[in-house]
């Protein structure tokens, strides 16, 4: 007769996400994850594999219940109301007390001490990003709410990056007083 589960695969997710996005993948050992997620080693290979195959499907499941409802603005308002969401949600979280980044773009820079596939997931996830902004770019501009001569990509792409240092300044308590001013100057750069 085989033995019943002792945890719910989401239970360990969520609790696998909490930790490589408190250490980060390469500082989370096999120990801490044991610890922090409750599995023996034994179980934990058997439903993930490895660490790797643990860190892949915890960045799965922090795209969908973490960073999908917070980008949904951009599919279900793909204009300037919902870029000026998405920026307020970005800058309301980097100067928050708590942040701790995202897990996505903490590891984008360590991509060489990660799988292949879940180097894969992040630049999936910033493409997807850059495609929304893009779009909703695109859709403003037609509003004629950004200037004709403006390119939507290249926009998206400066959005992109300016979110990138959000998450690293929302990490640096000396910079969190600076992080909600630069609202308006991302949204004053989409206009002039």
């Amino acid at each position: 007769m085989a033995r019943t589960k002792e945890y719910t695969r989401e239970d360990v997710l969520t609790k696998a996400v909490d930790l490589f996005w408190q250490q980060g993948y390469r500082a989370s050992s096999m120990t801490d994850i044991v610890q922090a997620t409750g599995l023996n080693t034994a179980s934990m290979y058997k439903e993930f594999g490895d660490k790797d195959g643990l860190f892949e499907e915890a960045l799965k499941y922090y795209r969908v219940t973490i960073m999908g409802p917070r980008i949904q603005v951009l599919t279900q308002k793909p204009n300037i109301e919902g870029i000026k969401a998405f920026l307020e949600n970005v800058i309301n979280g980097a100067a928050s007390g708590t942040y701790k980044g995202c897990l996505m773009m903490n590891h984008l820079a360590q991509t060489h001490t990660i799988s292949r596939q879940a180097a894969s997931q992040i630049n999936e996830f910033c493409e997807e990003m850059e495609g929304l902004l893009a779009t909703a770019l695109g859709n403003a501009q037609s509003d004629g709410d950004i200037p004709a001569n403006k390119d939507p990509a290249a926009l998206a792409s400066f959005i992109m990056c300016s979110v990138h240092g959000l998450v690293l300044y929302g990490r640096h308590a000396d910079k969190k007083s600076t992080i909600p001013n630069l609202y308006d100057v991302i949204l004053n750069a989409l206009r002039d």
